[in-house]
């Protein structure tokens, strides 16, 4: 997977992917991919015009940073942070995060002599996020084909109904025929000196 985009971004938007898709269903793997395929759009462009704007200016600043708030407002932001931490060093940029706990949002700050490479990360995010959703749906489909799910229960309702009436009825039969404890006051000594 690693190879099929160079790095270890790719494999770990598959794999976050899956996860995702395991647990919420193909249709919101679908939906959180086009959110942050949205987002990478967005920070490329902010990454596009930070780069714009200082080349021209010869006071630039030596650090920039990008708002990352519509990542934030994805589910399982962590995993996102991580996929995009990975293509960043492969591009052999150097950066960090930053949360401002005043107004609650985080930023991703990166050098100025970076900011093409970071555009260009998240470009190639971009780009990759409909076909890794498309191969972590298609691992989906193969593992439930491989495998069937356990969980799922063929009985009907009115089967397991029953079933779960007999439980019942066999723990209160259960109960009913134990002693039940009782706890008695605990004395306790004082003493005076």
């Amino acid at each position: 997977m690693a190879s099929d985009y160079g790095d270890e971004a790719g494999s770990k938007m598959i794999d976050d992917f899956m996860r995702f898709g395991e647990r919420m269903g193909e249709r919101a793997m679908y939906a959180r991919a086009a959110q942050m395929q949205r987002a990478f759009q967005n920070a490329t462009r902010s990454a596009q015009e930070i780069a714009g704007d200082n080349a021209r200016e010869s006071d630039a600043p030596e650090w920039a940073k990008l708002d990352m708030q519509e990542f934030q407002g994805i589910e399982d932001y962590g995993a996102i942070k991580g996929v995009i931490e990975d293509r960043l060093a492969a591009h052999g940029v150097g950066s960090t995060w930053f949360p401002d706990p005043e107004t609650g949002k985080e930023y991703l700050l990166f050098r100025v002599a970076d900011a093409r490479e970071v555009w260009q990360s998240f470009d190639e995010l971009s780009r990759e996020t409909d076909d890794a959703a498309a191969k972590a749906a298609e691992k989906i489909r193969e593992q439930h084909e491989k495998e069937p799910s356990r969980d799922r229960d063929d009985r009907t309702l009115d089967e397991r109904a029953e079933d779960a009436r007999e439980a019942s009825a066999a723990l209160e039969a259960e109960r009913s025929t134990t002693k039940a404890l009782s706890k008695e006051p605990r004395f306790q000594e004082m003493r005076a000196k």
